[in-house]
């Protein structure tokens, strides 16, 4: 049996765009389809979905997509709440509740707003929800807006450290030329991009569809990110029914893009990308074989002495009662609350802060073993 695993799939508009009011409902409904596999076999699975500008150049009878920002602004503030309401109704029919989620960059680069959108997803999973994360289009400007879905998945796969990210396309996955040019063109089963040998000069030129903003540059460096954070990474056909049942059954598809980089290699460089450590925390016996030998999110119960200045998000050095450091994670509080609650039991650091916070000091999902 195939152990619990979050997936991270994202569709991009050339499937989820369509003649039926702008959104291609066979499409959400296969997917779900698919989904719904998934989830019976204790898969956990977010969606990134693109469509809401479609959407709303539909609703609001565009033809061809607006030049201005504002426009686009106005087509997505439209069409994302007509895109949610077709992916809840279509995900009802299989007996799941969807929960929309939309990100700017900001989110992930700001380290508050980054565990706030992160305990977010992660409470959605645990509560058995299917998010459906879009970027937030009718805010986000040029400057801050990852510029595709591609980006935004493979920032969201880190985010929740994903097992599997899978970027769904209308091509069969990345091919060796384009083949509107060249009859030639094959699919590249498999891509090593620690490979300095490999040329993908042709794939990082390609251009993106009508109502898309990401061609196969944004899905290889995408990619990139997605396997710095230790995600196992696809790009196959999304026009299949079976594309993420092959994938759960270990069979080959599409293009897998994968790295020399163990997995815990790409986790802790990740991790690394946080910066310096900012603070240290001081742990008991009970709480390092927790972290070490049980794989355990980091409690208050087990902490006894905080050392250093460092806010919510700031990368910790957890240390044992002897001085060595065993793991380090991103905090969920600063300093000064960790100072509070230090000994405590989860259930009492409401009382002690005196509002609603996190259980764990450190989840496991962002800490890494030394």
């Amino acid at each position: 049996m195939t152990k619990s695993e979050k997936w991270v799939v994202k569709a991009g508009s050339s499937l989820v765009s369509g003649n039926q009011d702008g959104i291609n409902e066979n499409f959400i409904s296969q997917l779900a389809s698919q989904i719904d596999f998934l989830k019976k076999n204790e898969q956990e699975v977010i969606i990134i979905s693109s469509g809401a500008i479609a959407k709303g150049m539909s609703d609001l009878g565009f033809d061809n997509r607006p030049e201005t920002l504002a426009k686009l602004q106005a087509c997505a503030a439209v069409g994302q709440r007509g895109i949610s309401d077709i992916y809840q109704r279509i995900f009802m029919d299989f007996g799941y509740t969807t929960g929309q989620v939309l990100i700017t960059h900001d989110d992930i680069a700001n380290r508050t707003r980054y565990l706030n959108a992160k305990n977010t997803v992660e409470s959605l999973l645990e509560l058995g929800v299917i998010p459906i994360v879009n970027e937030n289009d009718c805010v986000a400007t040029e400057e801050i807006s990852f510029g595709d879905n591609d980006r935004l998945g493979a920032a969201l796969a880190g985010l929740i450290r994903a097992d599997k990210f899978i970027m769904l396309t209308d091509q069969d996955g990345i091919l060796s030329d384009d083949p509107s040019t060249n009859i030639d063109a094959h699919l590249l089963e498999r891509i090593n991009l620690d490979d300095k040998k490999i040329d993908l000069s042709q794939q990082l030129t390609s251009s993106s569809g009508l109502l898309g903003r990401g061609g196969m540059r944004t899905k290889i460096e995408a990619a990139k990110t997605s396997l710095n954070s230790g995600a196992m990474t696809w790009v196959a056909s999304g026009l299949e029914k079976d594309t993420l049942l092959k994938i759960y059954n270990k069979e080959e598809v599409g293009t897998q893009l994968f790295t020399d980089k163990s997995s815990l290699q790409s986790r802790k460089l990740w991790i690394a990308s946080f910066g310096s450590v900012s603070g240290q925390i001081m742990l008991d016996s009970g709480a390092c074989d927790a972290l070490q030998a049980k794989g355990k999110s980091l409690l208050s119960v087990g902490i006894i002495e905080v050392m250093g200045t460092f806010n919510k998000g700031d990368l910790v050095s957890c240390l044992s009662p002897d001085g060595r450091e065993v793991a380090r994670g991103l905090t969920n509080f600063n300093n000064q609350e960790v100072d509070k609650i230090k000994g405590l039991n989860s259930d009492e650091i409401g009382d002690s802060l005196g509002y609603l916070s996190q259980e764990e000091v450190i989840h496991r999902n962002n800490l890494v073993l030394s």
